[in-house]
C-alpha cells in the first residue's frame, strides 16, 4: 500500500511540474512580447503577433497638420 501512494505522489508531482513549465514558458514566449511592444508605445496585433509602429498621417500625406474648421 505504501508504494501505490508513493506513486501517487510522484503522478502529482509530476503533473505539477509540467503545469510549472507551461505557465512559464506561455508568460515567456507568449506574453511577453505583447507586454514589450506596449511598453514601447508601439501596436499590437494579436492575430499575426506582430508589433507594429504606429505611422503619424501627415507624414506619408506630406499635408500640414492644422485644425479641424469645426472645431475649437
Amino acid at each position: 500500500m505504501s508504494s501505490f501512494i508513493h506513486q501517487i505522489m510522484a503522478g502529482f508531482a509530476g503533473l505539477f511540474l509540467i503545469a510549472v513549465v507551461a505557465i512559464v514558458v506561455y508568460a515567456v514566449y507568449w506574453q511577453a512580447p505583447q507586454r514589450r511592444c506596449e511598453g514601447r508605445g508601439d501596436w499590437w496585433d494579436p492575430a499575426d503577433r506582430v508589433c507594429a509602429k504606429p505611422i503619424f498621417l501627415p507624414n506619408i500625406t506630406h499635408r500640414p497638420l492644422k485644425a479641424h474648421p469645426g472645431r475649437a
